[in-house]
């Protein structure tokens, strides 16, 4: 609570009374009044005559301060002159529109006054003349739009401006500045990004507010310019209210519930709420908007709900109707009115007051033990049930039906059918004979005739009692005679029964009765009959023929009383006629049967499908339906299969249920442009036919459908650009492009002025169907400099340009110079003299020039700048014989202008150098082929025309000529086994160069073969198995050599195989095999590529062919690795992989799953390819039981573990079942594996001597294994046996082997005699202690002396040369230019440690003749004393030792 607080003053005099209120309003005064202070000031200005100056003037105090402008001292007041005031009465906006230069530049002065005082400050404005604009004035290249923007969406206002300094942008909303700050972030100023994003206006959820005058200004310290203004319009939608979902009606059972729901809408949405009569269900301050749903519980009684929407623009209600139902009650007096045979009337009351929705009859055979029949839907209270049997007792009863369910049934009536004549003949009608006279019949009234043709009324009549039996006798011996057997009742005689003819002859049996047939299958009838009564029968005869044709089978088979017929045609129609037979005789022919084989499917497909392309999407697809014989039945349907050849959907698609009698359907909806396959089949109602045979046809052309990609505009100089764009996407382009238009227009403040222009590139023919990734360029000329252009793309074919690209803003620079006279002069010392004089068309101040030159074979440039002053240059080190094109430009602030262009040719002289890289490509016994490079471009000193090839045998001093035009020649005619010295000159029009250096070739052996079988055993993507023999008395340790595709490779000479890695995919090769060569590098083979290989034994410096095989390596179809499935899976010795996917199958015959364990042998192996696969697929079909007996001794090795016909999509290693002979053994948990799909190819068009297994591979595997508790490898104890005795055995060969070799070390003793030496080696071992020449002759260097030499003979290859050959063998060794030299020394292990520790003495130091080179102890002789003198003072070499 407040308190009341009561102050008690002694009473004032009236007079002091008024001064203290005079006082106080006094200092109250003075409390409230303030001097006004500026909020914005005015800033300074620079127009453009014509254009717009805003002045922007805020202040506050108290009271609110009055704005005022002033000119020169006086109030504005002019038509140009605007004063704009702020909504909140802050200040005002001077705008002055359109300026005058002279008149309007002044400085302008706002004052700001209230009772407090008064404040004032100024802004210049200064207006400048169009022709008196800076560089660098802003400019609007973009300005805002009209725009109208729905309530609540965003509207984004764009300007884009440029200038230097860049210009600030700012916006003004119906002449007044927006102020962003003060909308709680919903209008927003971009202020990065690039243009014309940066300086955008953004303003979200728009009001209406909002709608105005909007401008762009562009501001900085050069000037000020206003874009065009723009209007926005905010559109507010105004909608009355409307029940999209109105209440409905609902009946319920007593007690029940029910929601009722009503949805409204409109702008404004509405509120909804329910009332029932005048009472209001729902409360005001709960009333929601647009739906209400209202729960109604326990209704007991009917009642109405109204549902009412209002919002400011109206009010609507709607009413639903709860009705209260119950189950009706039963109908009364049911009561059968009229009978006949087969129906009963009845009649009956309602019983319920309220309507009902219909009656239900139920009704049921007395003596049936069935259920009731019911009769649904009777709308009277009378109704006729027909159907009934004749003479037969019925029970009736009716029930109501309404809304609710159905009622319970009336009290139930019965009544009994009248009688009525037989509906139908007598069954099993049967007849045999007594005697020759006497027959016994089986039926109620017999009519019997031998004349089978004459009417019924003529044939003789025979009555029976109640009897179903009865005897006819008198009748004539061996006659055939007719029966026919009817019912009869009080009302009249029923049909007679079918014709059964009897024979008058005692033991013949009767005609079969009840002779039925139908169809089973579509190529089986089933014949059923009854047995002739007590007739002796032995068999029975069919007679079945096809209808429409004479064409009768005769079938016996033993007495039965059915039989199936096969091997019928399906849907045929049959006739089929049956007799028995007895001893006796044969009994009558049955009337011949009708029935039809079951339909099946067609044999044939449509015949004749045509396909028509109607348009860009559809397809017209025509047929012929099947040959009738081929149907097997009605025609009920076809179905049209299609699919994409490529595009984006090259599913299969089909169109069912096309109508039997079509002969055509259009297929819609397809792509454009787009090649498709159609197979049409025919349906029958047991199923579908076969397919047609693909047809395929093109949807016919469109307009692209979508713009060229990658669009990129660049300028080339002041008046030309460069634009590059690349075609649409291939299944976009609808066509074949034809060409493109080049659309570009001149824009000013960002909006395009004049007509567009459009430059057409029409492509040649040959370039319709070219890449997508395919670039097109275009220069556009003749535009104006320092311009901004729009420019786009769109492509065009027949039918039409497409959409156009996005557009490309581009700005020309300045103009640039013409193009200079140049005059050029050349001279005898391979230097030319250019001379020129300054562009007739200079544009600007010239800085200089730029002088470009090249070879025309050559793509680069060499550039010189030159100075402005400069008018002449000569460039030297020009070629011989060769055309080069200058290109000269002058130089301004724009930049480069256009280049003179000129050519000239330098006069032709004979080579001055020799080609180079002259190398042997190819041997035979008498031919040489050679290959080499013409020589480098600065010496060729004009075109080379021919070179000669200059030979001779090194042992002669005749040289052979040969002459070609070619960079390659194969000398022919050479002798055998003969070593050439080779060389090659070029020749020019003017002479022939320098020779080349020397090579030597060695052409190829007329020995005998030194290996046989050469040949490929398993072949890979980049790897080959070669194998060979070797005969048992070669027995040479010089190295093999394999030779292919100018390289080789290098095998020991006792080896029988190799493994070629790093070839190509996908490539021819050639192998061949000899026993003499060069030594050269591989390189890395490529899938599925051809290679020769050639295998050599490298004795002497060149080789000769033996053998040669050719291959292709397979390609690569499985390019992706196994992957683990998942990590938890990895237990109990199992792996889980998802299997790569193969590119295509057609040609692989197996999927072999190989594992790899990691160890230290197999890391080396850095892709599948370089495994010796064929040990691999050897151990792996090897017997069980010795693999069993050397698993332990395998398990660190690769294994396969499945063979498959298929390739899954997962595989689980270690399950340890057996896959066509592998056994997938389980997972060590200690060990890591690798693994990897090889795909075993079909051998297809191999040579019968020529077989191999073509194999791709997969990479490998990541490293996987299993987690712990896994299975480990178990060797059973017997097996351990198997394992340590070996190993024990092996271990005890080896410490034998080394203990004999360090004692024959130890004692130097000689090697065993090599087979291919002779006795002068054999000496030297014997006798020779200098260690040099004891490591030269039994030294093999394990691999490459040296790395600049990978490939130089090891030092095992030197034996001793004998003095006859010495002069040969110095020969070889200075070929090309002493390489052999190089390769003999670079051959010296310097691996080898030799000591020298008497030249590194003090005393012996300066007896050393180099002090560089070291002096070892084995070179030099240690001299004993003499006279007590030191051994040291007489150190000496041993070469100064006689």
């Amino acid at each position: 609570m407040v308190p009341n607080i009561h102050l008690a003053v002694p009473p004032l005099p009236r007079g002091a009374m008024l001064l203290l209120l005079l006082l106080s309003c006094m200092v109250f005064s003075s409390l409230a009044d303030s001097v006004p202070s500026f909020i914005k000031t005015p800033e300074d200005q620079t127009g453009i005559s014509g254009g717009v100056a805003s002045f922007v003037c805020q202040a506050t105090g108290e009271p609110k301060p009055r704005i005022t402008w002033m000119k020169k001292g006086k109030k504005v007041s002019s038509q140009r002159f605007e004063v704009i005031e702020f909504d909140d009465g802050s200040g005002s906006v001077l705008r002055i529109q359109p300026l005058r230069t002279h008149r309007d530049e002044a400085i302008y002065e706002c004052t700001a006054t209230n009772s407090a005082g008064e404040i004032n400050t100024s802004a210049k404005l200064t207006v400048l003349e169009e022709n008196q604009i800076p560089h660098g004035f802003p400019t609007i290249n973009m300005g805002p739009q009209l725009k109208v923007v729905e309530r609540g969406r965003t509207a984004t206002l764009v300007c884009a401006a440029g200038g230097n300094p860049e210009p600030e942008i700012t916006w003004f909303k119906d002449m007044l500045p927006v102020d962003v700050s003060n909308s709680n972030g919903r209008i927003k100023q971009f202020r990065s990004g690039g243009t014309p994003v940066r300086g955008a206006l953004q303003i979200e959820n728009s009001e209406e507010s909002d709608q105005g005058k909007y401008e762009c200004i562009a501001m900085s310290s050069a000037g000020t310019r206003y874009s065009a203004p723009a209007n926005l319009y905010v559109r507010v939608r105004r909608v009355a209210p409307r029940f999209s979902i109105p209440p409905t009606n609902q009946e319920v059972m007593p007690g029940g519930s029910v929601n009722l729901t009503c949805v409204a809408v409109g702008s404004p949405m509405p509120y909804v709420k329910w009332m029932m009569g005048l009472v209001e269900m729902t409360k005001e301050e709960e009333m929601p908007m647009g739906r209400n749903v209202l729960e109604v519980n326990n209704i007991r009684e009917s009642a109405n709900y109204t549902c009412v929407a209002m919002s400011l623009l109206g009010m609507i209600e709607a009413t639903a109707q709860v009705t209260v139902k119950a189950l009706p009650k039963p109908p009364t007096s049911l009561t059968v009115t009229e009978t006949t045979a087969t129906s009963v009337t009845l009649t009956w009351d309602s019983g319920n007051p309220d309507p009902v929705s219909y009656y239900m009859i139920q009704y049921r055979a007395k003596a049936s033990d069935n259920g009731y029949q019911e009769v649904e839907g009777v709308a009277t209270t009378r109704y006729s049930i027909g159907g009934l049997s004749p003479y037969s007792e019925y029970e009736f009863r009716v029930m109501a039906v309404n809304n609710i369910g159905r009622g319970p049934p009336s009290d139930p009536v019965e009544t009994r059918t009248g009688e009525q004549a037989p509906s139908s003949p007598p069954l099993h009608v049967q007849a045999r004979m007594l005697s020759a006279s006497t027959m016994l019949v089986q039926g109620y009234r017999v009519y019997y005739s031998s004349d089978q043709t004459a009417p019924l009324s003529a044939w003789q009549k025979h009555n029976t009692d109640d009897s179903r039996l009865t005897t006819i006798s008198g009748l004539t011996p061996d006659i055939t005679y007719s029966l026919r057997v009817l019912g009869f009742t009080s009302v009249g005689d029923g049909p007679p029964s079918d014709v059964l003819q009897v024979k008058t002859q005692q033991g013949v049996p009767a005609q079969p009765s009840s002779f039925e047939a139908e169809a089973e299958l579509d190529t089986r009838i089933m014949l059923t009959w009854l047995w002739p009564v007590q007739d002796p029968i032995t068999m029975y005869e069919l007679q079945y023929w096809e209808a429409g044709t004479d064409n009768k089978i005769h079938v016996t088979f033993d007495p039965v009383g059915s039989h199936a017929v096969e091997g019928l045609k399906p849907d045929t129609l049959y006739l089929f006629s049956l007799a028995a037979r007895s001893e006796m005789g044969l009994g009558v022919y049955t009337q011949p049967i009708e029935a039809r084989t079951a339909q099946s499917t067609p044999s044939a497909p449509p015949q004749e499908v045509h396909l028509v392309s109607l348009t860009s999407t559809s397809l017209k697809v025509s047929w012929v339906a099947p040959p009738a014989a081929s149907r097997h039945g009605a025609i009920v349907r076809y179905t049209v299969s299609y699919q994409a050849l490529a595009g984006e959907d090259t599913e299969r698609h089909e169109v069912t249920g096309i109508h039997a009698d079509a002969t055509s359907y259009v297929l819609d909806g397809l792509e454009k442009w787009t090649e498709y396959q159609v197979w049409v089949r025919a349906h029958t109602d047991v199923g579908p036919g076969p397919e047609s045979a693909p047809v395929r046809i093109r949807t016919k052309e469109d307009v692209p459908g979508a713009p060229p990609r990658k669009l990129e505009v660049e300028v080339v100089n002041s008046t030309a650009i460069r634009v590059t764009w690349k075609p649409p996407l291939q299944m976009k382009q609808h066509g074949q492009i034809r060409g493109y238009q080049v659309i570009f227009s001149r824009l000013e403040n960002g909006v395009p002025r004049g007509q567009p222009n459009i430059m057409d590139v029409v492509l040649p023919e040959e370039q319709w169907n070219i890449e997508e990734s395919t670039e097109h360029e275009a220069i556009i000329g003749g535009l104006q400099s320092e311009t901004t252009y729009s420019v786009t793309v769109a492509a065009y074919t027949t039918k039409g340009d497409g959409p156009r690209s996005k557009v490309k803003v581009i700005t020309t620079t300045g103009a640039v110079p013409g193009k200079p006279t140049m005059m050029i002069s050349t001279t005898m010392g391979n230097t030319a003299l250019i001379q020129w004089q300054p562009p007739k068309e200079m544009v600007g101040e010239l800085i200089g020039y730029q002088l470009r030159y090249k070879r025309i074979e050559e793509e680069i440039y060499t550039t010189r700048d030159l100075k402005k002053t400069d008018d002449h240059y000569t460039v030297t080190n020009l070629h011989k014989g060769a055309s080069y094109v200058f290109r000269l430009s002058a130089l301004n602030p724009a930049g480069i202008g256009e280049a003179y262009v000129k050519e000239i040719s330098t006069p032709e002289d004979v080579p001055t150098g020799f080609p180079f890289n002259l190398q042997v490509t190819g041997l035979t016994t008498s031919s040489t082929q050679l290959t080499w490079e013409p020589p480098v471009l600065a010496e060729r000193n004009g075109k080379i025309i021919y070179y000669v090839v200059v030979y001779r045998d090194i042992n002669s001093q005749q040289n052979s000529t040969n002459r070609t035009v070619d960079t390659r020649m194969t000398i022919q005619g050479l002798k055998p086994d003969t070593t050439y010295d080779i060389r090659v000159q070029a020749f020019t029009n003017k002479g022939g160069g320098p020779l080349s250096p020397s090579i030597q070739s060695r052409t190829m052996s007329t020995s005998p073969a030194f290996a046989t079988s050469f040949g490929v055993k398993a072949v890979m993507k980049t790897s080959v198995l070669l194998t060979w023999e070797v005969p048992e008395n070669y027995k040479s340790q010089v190295p093999f050599k394999i030779l292919y595709n100018q390289q080789s490779v290098e095998v020991q000479g006792n080896l029988k195989r190799k493994l070629i890695t790093q070839l190509q995919p996908d490539t021819e090769y050639s192998f061949a095999l000899t026993s003499r060569g060069n030594s050269a590098g591989g390189t890395q083979l490529q899938p599925d590529t051809e290679y020769s290989f050639a295998l050599t034994s490298r004795g002497n410096s060149a080789g000769g062919l033996q053998q040669q095989v050719s291959i292709r390596t397979a390609p690569d179809l499985i390019k992706t690795k196994p992957v683990l499935y998942s990590q938890h899976q990895t237990s109990g010795g199992k792996l889980n992989i998802n299997l790569p996917k193969v590119q295509s199958t057609t040609h692989i015959r197996w999927y072999y799953i190989v594992v790899v364990p990691v160890s230290q042998s197999t890391r080396q192996w850095k892709n599948p390819d370089e495994m010796d696969l064929d040990e691999l697929l050897e151990s792996g079909e090897g017997p069980v039981l010795r693999r069993r007996r050397r698993r332990h001794l395998e398990f660190s090795k690769p294994y396969i573990a499945a063979k498959l016909e298929s390739l899954p999509a997962t595989f689980t290693l270690g399950d340890e079942k057996r896959y066509n002979g592998f056994y997938n053994k389980p997972l060590s948990g200690h060990q890591e594996y690798l693994c990897f799909v090889l795909a075993a190819l079909r051998e297809e068009e191999q040579d019968s001597s020529d077989k191999y297994r073509t194999f791709s591979a997969s990479p490998y595997s990541d490293p996987v294994q299993v987690m712990s508790g896994s299975v480990s490898p178990r060797l059973e104890q017997p097996e351990m046996l198997w394992v340590m005795g070996p190993v024990l055995a092996v271990l005890l060969i080896i410490v034998i082997v080394i203990a004999i070799l360090l004692f024959k070390r130890k004692r130097a003793s000689p090697l065993p005699k090599d087979d291919h030496s002779g006795g002068v080696k054999d000496s030297l071992l014997a006798n020779s202690s200098d260690p040099v020449e004891m490591r030269r002759l039994n030294y093999q260097t394990p691999g490459p002396s040296s790395h600049r030499c990978p490939n130089t003979p090891r030092m095992r290859e030197h034996p001793p040369i004998p003095v006859a050959d010495l002069a040969d063998h110095i020969e070889r060794l200075k070929a090309n230019d002493g390489l052999r030299f190089s390769q003999e020394y670079e051959s010296i292990d310097p691996g080898q440690q030799f000591t020298w520790e008497n030249s590194n003495m003090e005393v012996n130091k300066p007896k050393n003749r180099y002090a560089n080179v070291i002096a070892y102890d084995h070179s030099r002789v240690v001299l004993t004393s003499v006279d007590g003198k030191s051994s040291c003072n007489h150190f000496r070499p041993l070469k100064a030792v006689d």
